[in-house]
């Protein structure tokens, strides 16, 4: 009984990890690099490989029945939901503050 419950749950998180990862993947696309450069975040290439290799890695560690893998939980795993929550947590919300023009924060146009 633990056995199929610890499986469900290891499966339940390597899907977690591979959604976040393509979904990370998919965000970083959207931002122009001058807006990685200028937020101190080396390339938006880099990161566009770094989170493709986490997607990958996700990918190929789906544990029975959607893969072969034995899961997120090892140490490449690890690695990759570390780049995935990396990307969310620093380099996205400093990312998004630039806009592609003006080589600075986003600003509103309307309020105070």
């Amino acid at each position: 009984m633990f056995d199929s419950l610890q499986a469900m749950i290891v499966l339940a998180i390597s899907v977690a990890a591979l959604v976040a990862a393509v979904w990370a993947l998919i965000d970083a696309f959207k931002y122009p690099d001058t807006a990685y450069v200028n937020a101190g975040k080396k390339s938006k290439v880099l990161w566009l490989v770094i989170l493709g290799v986490a997607a990958l890695v996700a990918f190929i560690s789906l544990p029975r029945p959607l893969g072969g893998g034995g899961g997120i939980i090892g140490f490449l795993g690890i690695a990759a939901v570390i780049a995935v929550v990396y990307y969310f947590v620093d380099v996205r919300p400093k990312v998004s503050g630039f806009s592609s023009g003006s080589g600075g924060p986003r600003r509103s146009a309307g309020g105070w």
